[in-house]
């Protein structure tokens, strides 16, 4: 799980580098609004266990499927509710 962390704070890093000189490409795909919220809510979780906060998922309509970069989109709900648990 640690090792997965640091890959993804690594990948964080370059997409900033990336952003920053304006080199960054979106790759949208079809996926559905619930596997982007799963993949946002498990590195998410520790953070939000250990500070004793209770976390529940609702999702109108988790067939929905959107056109987005998953990634990008994950990554950006993750970052948000990482820092709601830690500095809440």
């Amino acid at each position: 799980r640690q090792l997965t962390h640091m890959v993804r704070l690594i990948d964080d890093l370059l997409d900033i580098s990336r952003i920053s000189r304006g080199k960054i490409a979106l790759k949208r795909e079809l996926v559905s609004v619930q596997d982007v919220i799963n993949a946002a809510v498990e590195p998410s979780q520790p953070y939000i266990d250990s500070a004793g906060h209770l976390f529940e998922k609702h999702i109108a309509e988790p067939e929905l499927l959107i056109h987005v970069d998953p990634t990008r989109l994950s990554q950006m709900i993750s970052n948000l509710l990482t820092n709601a648990a830690k500095y809440t």
